[in-house]
């Protein structure tokens, strides 16, 4: 049986081509995939199930303002309005878990705060039409019905 490890220092971000470096502290990233998702509705004849399609997602990420990659996402933002295009990221987390984004396009900038004695970071929003995890490198447990999936 493997055991699966958090390893910080595996985090890898790539947006547009570009390796993102200079992580605000705490939990710099987080990942809203939006559909593929079962809801619960009641009706006239009896309950029932509606599985959404996938819908894409989000991805908002923040760096330190002393990041040496501050600039270039700042300049990638500022392309989008004159030459839109799409763009892809890829996302290792510290579990080995590996989240790919197409059809990406910078969302609003957060509002962020300065001049205090400790440094905040900026965070950046990221509207994706498709979010892919694949958690196949990640331990499954065993049993169940995805013991005969595995």
């Amino acid at each position: 049986m493997r055991i699966n490890l958090y390893q910080q220092n595996r985090h890898v971000l790539i947006i547009d081509g570009v390796a993102v470096i200079g992580f605000k502290e705490g939990d710099w990233m987080q990942v809203k995939i939006e559909g593929n998702a079962a809801t619960r509705t009641k009706g006239g004849d009896g309950p029932s199930m509606n599985l959404s399609t996938p819908q894409g997602g989000q991805l908002t990420f923040g760096i330190n303002p002393t990041s040496p990659a501050l600039g270039t996402m700042y300049a990638l933002r500022a392309q989008q309005p004159a030459n839109p295009r799409l763009f892809s990221v890829q996302l290792l987390t510290g579990v080995n878990e590996t989240i790919s984004a197409a059809g990406c396009g910078w969302g609003e900038l957060p509002q962020f705060a300065t001049g205090g004695e400790k440094q905040q970071g900026r965070d950046f929003l990221i509207e994706c039409t498709t979010i892919t995890p694949d958690y196949s490198a990640i331990e499954a447990l065993d049993g169940g019905l995805i013991n005969g999936l595995i």
